[in-house]
């Protein structure tokens, strides 16, 4: 399935302001969304909290239930970004050098690995994404009343060793979502001590399945705010709600006017028609 050119986000004037001033979007965590079925595995419970998303949709006609359930018929705003918006860091060699207390191994090209979030800082904060150095982290949501999708199994093993895969969370929704033509950014966040050994990390690991299989999960923090490039923060389209008041309006245009000023303002398709 083809990625969509642009994704839409309903919210709130008051988290539109903290978007534009710290140039991030927020992720949440699956045991924070509506959707209670979803902070469940089959084999894991709450294992939703080490799983965080930002949710979108690719429909561009505006949705009243959208307005009313996400946002606000008179100080609400649909903010428009491009798809995968978010900053790529570079990791210079200096500040990796500085949080492993080593001199990193680069890549083939000979440059230090690029990531969505800041390597050094995964090292200081002992937290680890996959998602986060290897990209691949938005999903089409797929609805289903399929109960081994809506509760995967998360576990699995063979005669070798265990296999830990949580690649399946957040990916599917119950058909009654339908409405939200959703797409999702996902990150899955592991506590985990980078700068230990090899052996000490797979030690660690293990201690973390264990923690998980007992309903002990550690969750490293609640939300993470991820960095809006700065090309993609630029042109942001920003369609104010349908019934939005003189005074929202004001502090709208002055938010984009001190924070973003190449951003775009438009008026909602539904003046008068609610």
């Amino acid at each position: 399935m083809s990625t969509p050119e642009y994704l839409y986000h309903y919210t709130n004037i008051d988290t539109l302001a903290l978007i534009l001033k710290n140039k991030t979007i927020r992720f949440n965590s699956l045991d924070q969304m509506d959707d209670p079925q979803e902070k469940d595995a089959a084999d894991l419970k709450t294992i939703g909290n080490l799983c965080y998303i930002s949710s979108w949709t690719d429909d561009r006609t505006e949705s009243i239930p959208m307005w009313k359930m996400y946002s606000s018929l008179e100080t609400g705003v649909r903010i428009r970004l491009k798809a995968n918006p978010f900053k790529l860091h570079s990791n210079p060699i200096s500040d990796l050098a500085k949080a492993f207390n080593a001199i990193p191994t680069p890549d083939s090209t000979g440059e230090p690995p690029k990531s969505y979030i800041p390597i050094a800082e995964m090292v200081r904060n002992n937290f680890y994404s996959i998602q986060a150095t290897k990209g691949d982290f938005l999903h089409k949501v797929e609805y289903t009343s399929d109960k081994s999708n809506l509760y995967p199994t998360i576990v699995s093993s063979d005669d070798e060793k265990v296999h830990f895969d949580l690649g399946k969370l957040g990916k599917y929704k119950n058909t009654h979502w339908k409405f939200q033509n959703e797409w999702r950014y996902i990150f899955t966040i592991l506590p985990l001590n980078l700068t230990q050994s090899p052996d000490k990390s797979l030690e660690s690991l293990t201690q973390i399945v264990a923690a998980l299989l007992q309903g002990k999960s550690k969750q490293p923090f609640t939300h993470y705010d991820m960095t809006i490039d700065d090309f993609a923060f630029s042109q942001m389209e920003i369609t104010l709600s349908p019934r939005i008041t003189a005074g929202s309006k004001i502090i709208v245009e002055s938010l984009i006017e001190k924070y973003n000023p190449s951003a775009t303002v438009i008026d909602s398709s539904l003046i008068g028609l609610i």
